[in-house]
């Protein structure tokens, strides 16, 4: 894959997080779930309670698809850089620096497990 598929990814995985996301959440997945609950309770927790603990499940399979940590993964470095190209064509790239702090902890967290894996590797 070469870098400039990968810039355009990070940008069109971005915008698809920001903006396609919360539009299928709301116009789609909402309804549906609302309607599945109706006016039930489980276990003392209320249908409302219970409709936004499922949309928070969605949200975190949405950030996990397309959030900051799916484009480092798949795209890298450079998909990073088109994620940050996304927030400014939206508007504003200080709304960048969430995901990006959150990808620079998990990568800085995840350096001695990496060292072990490579020496398991080794042997």
């Amino acid at each position: 894959m070469g870098i400039a598929l990968k810039f355009f990814a990070g940008i069109v995985m971005t915008l698809l997080f920001v903006v396609g996301v919360p539009y299928v959440t709301d116009y789609y997945i909402v309804p549906y779930i609302s309607e599945m609950v109706g006016n039930n309770t489980f276990l003392f927790i209320g249908s409302q309670t219970l409709v936004q603990i499922l949309i928070y499940a969605v949200m975190i399979g949405f950030i996990l698809l397309l959030g900051g940590g799916a484009v480092f993964r798949w795209f890298g470095i450079i998909g990073v850089l088109g994620m940050i190209v996304a927030y400014y064509l939206l508007g504003d790239v200080t709304d960048a620096f969430i995901p990006v702090l959150s990808i620079a902890i998990v990568w800085i967290l995840f350096i001695p497990l990496r060292k072990d894996k490579g020496k398991k590797s080794k042997r």
